[in-house]
């Protein structure tokens, strides 16, 4: 197979971020600003040069749109504006459509964010109006009007297909909480142990409070610009690689795979490592969407990172700490860190990557690699970024 014209093309040049909390006390416009200015300065650019604006949201829009983002910005011309209902599940597709506008000359600057107060605000539950729509007729009137109640039923047939038990997920939640207290901007900063974990209430089996994302307010955003842009960045160039998106179906995505546990994951992933011309071999770090830790585990075994029932045992032997064969969900993620539909999985890939490495760890000066204080990776150079489900997925490259 010819080397891919996007490979490497283009680079994500500039992040940033607001403070995650429970109630900002402003507006998804304000917070989305306010991390939109710091990717911009990240990049070393002028709000000016950026001239296109992808975003995403789920269900009910609750981010800024591209419109009034061009007002907050005070952009002059903006030639791309794109607002997509994927949420999580296409968090790396958002950054696959700015490459493209990029790599097509369409654009020079792309600017992706999310703001959003899901925590203190989030959008309203149905009117007396509502009226289920697509799939949702066929779930909803059976008490499957979340994410728990819609991924529970997959994960469980998979935990008994490989003899699991919620016991087994638990070393999965502590060392990402461990990850995260080494975040500065990571919400979940308690401790957590194995028994914290199974002592945490059921909320729907098979998950239990601690196997379950947070929610949040804040916003994060990125820049991504055309790798020769990004050369003589203060942090070097982290390139796009590859990138994919698509579904083998929503909310539910196991349909018509012979079991009730196959993910889009598993074939997105051959065509991702094929694209980018790497093996999982090659994998330094791992940011992999994680709404319950059930599905997290899903997603690493589903890309390859471990064997068909082998992840939590993998996680419980240390090959996915921080100094482990890849470093999983480095930030803490979904589950300590906040939830940004994905968009946090991605910064936390470039902050690794980059020269210099994370920037909001404990560390006082240089990375000490000490984990008390220190969550950065030694010397990554390939990130894979998935979203929910496998339905969108990055592989990230720091530039020799």
């Amino acid at each position: 197979m010819s080397e891919p014209r996007f490979r490497d093309a283009c680079a994500i040049s500039g992040i940033g971020w607001s403070a995650l909390s429970k109630a900002s006390g402003r507006t998804p416009a304000a917070l989305a600003t306010e991390a939109a200015l710091a990717a911009i300065a990240d990049a070393g650019l002028e709000p000016a040069e950026i001239d296109g604006l992808v975003t995403l949201f789920w269900g009910a829009r609750d981010t800024p749109a591209p419109s009034e983002m061009v007002a907050a910005l005070g952009l002059p011309r903006c030639r791309l504006s794109h607002c997509d209902a994927g949420g999580g599940a296409w968090a790396c597709s958002a950054v696959m459509a700015a490459a493209l506008a990029v790599h097509a000359g369409i654009c020079r600057h792309v600017l992706v964010y999310r703001g959003a107060n899901m925590r203190s605000a989030p959008p309203p539950s149905a009117d007396p109006d509502y009226w289920p729509s697509g799939q949702r007729p066929w779930s909803e009137p059976f008490g499957a009007v979340h994410a728990a109640t819609l991924y529970g039923p997959h994960v469980a047939a998979w935990m008994h297909a490989h003899g699991l038990s919620n016991s087994d997920f638990a070393d999965l939640a502590v060392m990402q909480r461990a990850h995260a207290r080494l975040n500065r901007k990571a919400m979940m900063q308690a401790p957590m142990s194995v028994d914290d974990h199974q002592q945490s209430p059921w909320i729907i089996r098979p998950f239990r409070l601690l196997d379950c994302s947070i929610f949040n307010d804040g916003a994060m955003a990125l820049v991504v610009s055309a790798s020769d842009a990004a050369r003589g960045s203060k942090h070097g160039v982290v390139t796009i690689r590859a990138a994919l998106g698509g579904s083998s179906g929503a909310p539910v995505r196991a349909w018509g795979s012979g079991d009730y546990w196959t993910l889009n994951a598993e074939a997105l992933s051959r065509e991702l490592y094929a694209q980018a011309g790497i093996s999982v071999a090659d994998i330094d770090i791992a940011q992999l969407y994680d709404p319950f830790t059930g599905m997290a585990l899903m997603h690493v075994e589903q890309f390859g990172l471990a064997a068909a029932g082998q992840a939590a045992r993998a996680v419980a032997e240390g090959e996915f700490g921080l100094d482990g064969r890849i470093a999983l969900n480095s930030s803490g993620g979904h589950l300590s860190e906040g939830n940004l539909a994905g968009l946090g999985h991605v910064i936390e890939a470039v902050q690794q990557l980059r020269a210099g490495g994370v920037r909001d760890d404990l560390c006082d000066g240089e990375h000490s690699f000490d984990r008390s204080c220190c969550r950065q990776v030694r010397s990554p150079r390939i990130a894979l970024v998935a979203g929910e489900c496998g339905d969108s997925g990055l592989i990230l490259a720091r530039e020799a």
